[in-house]
């Protein structure tokens, strides 16, 4: 959830914060175990003291905080798709890409083997 949704501040920005979570999490295979069931779930929480917190609470907490993307070196990230996905989750909605300008800097991105 995007740091504005967590005010009660809803739009259509905070979606693009919700697919760069996702995309970051698919890319990068980040999984955590769910504490109730012991599933593992797809999605990205960092640290915050000896807790998981959702990116967006952490990011309200702390605007300046500097997501550690590419999160595992296993597999080097094009500089353009780690670019994308820091826009995609920066802290300030107004940051963020609108969705068409998300489509070409995904295509582009995804264009040349890195």
């Amino acid at each position: 959830m995007a740091p504005e949704v967590w005010e009660g501040d809803y739009a259509a920005k905070a979606d693009i914060f919700s697919l760069g979570v996702l995309f970051w999490a698919v890319l990068e295979r980040i999984t955590f175990l769910e504490e109730d069931s012991g599933r593992e779930l797809l999605g990205a929480y960092l640290g915050q003291g000896s807790s998981l917190v959702p990116i967006g609470k952490a990011l309200l907490k702390n605007p300046g905080r500097k997501l550690p993307i590419p999160l595992r070196a296993r597999r080097p990230m094009h500089p353009e798709l780690r670019t994308l996905l820091q826009d995609m989750l920066a802290f300030d909605p107004k940051h963020r890409p609108e969705a068409l300008e998300l489509e070409l800097r995904v295509r582009q991105a995804t264009a040349e083997d890195y």
